[in-house]
């Protein structure tokens, strides 16, 4: 399925030194309609996978997407992360026992801190709603999904995304709908994506077509 590399890693925040995992090149099997990559073995295999593509400061909780590196934070900075980890809701109730999707929300409270886009902490939450529904944690799923539909439809609202970044978000605001039980809403992003989709000047995209005609079946049927 792909193996996990343990490599170190320097806290930009706290200058901390720890080890962590890395994965290198791995092997899917599909993916599930919100995109979700699925690997052959167990889901917590699958799910180690996914968390090791963010690394969380054991320390001080700063988290960010990849290893830290290229990551030159200024000292305000350094001193406003540490007070918005400290004063996290989420991460002084777990920080001592970390549940796996604990450094997906450490990543997207950095993130927002230092003025990330709201496609890239829509796909933080996305990203940490399959770790939990591996982890079999489905509270915790659906409120990362709604996150990530927020975030997805700031996007979406801000003309911030280019070629086929558009439909791909808005099917997954459909999708991710869906889930949520909220499948009149749901029909409407299907729609909205499909228009984008004949909009979008890439090639390449039969597969999302594929899925807002499959995923729109399924919305009528749910929502009748």
């Amino acid at each position: 399925m792909g193996k996990l590399r343990r490599v170190y890693a320097r806290c930009p925040v706290c200058d901390n030194v720890f080890p962590t995992l890395s994965a290198g090149s791995y092997v899917t099997i599909g993916r599930e309609p919100d995109l979700c990559p699925k690997f052959p073995g167990r889901a917590s295999d699958g799910s180690r996978l996914l968390q090791s593509g963010v690394t969380m400061c054991p320390a001080c909780s700063f988290a960010s997407q990849g290893e830290f590196s290229g990551l030159d934070l200024t000292f305000d900075e350094q001193y406003d992360l540490r007070e918005r980890l400290e004063d996290d809701g989420l991460l002084r109730v777990f920080r001592e026992h970390p549940p796996p999707w604990l450094a997906f929300h450490a990543a997207e409270v950095c993130g927002q801190e230092l003025g990330a886009e709201a496609r890239e902490l829509g796909d933080l939450c996305l990203r940490a709603s399959w770790v939990c529904r591996k982890e079999k944690e489905q509270p915790f799923e659906s409120t990362f999904q709604l996150r990530a539909v927020r975030y997805f439809m700031r996007a979406l609202e801000e003309g911030s995304l280019y070629g086929r970044e558009f439909p791909v978000t808005a099917y997954l605001v459909g999708e991710l709908n869906r889930r949520l039980g909220h499948h009149r809403e749901a029909l409407n992003w299907y729609v909205n994506a499909e228009r984008a989709l004949k909009e979008a000047p890439e090639r390449g995209l039969a597969w999302l077509e594929r899925l807002i005609s499959q995923q729109s079946k399924l919305a009528r049927e749910q929502a009748a």
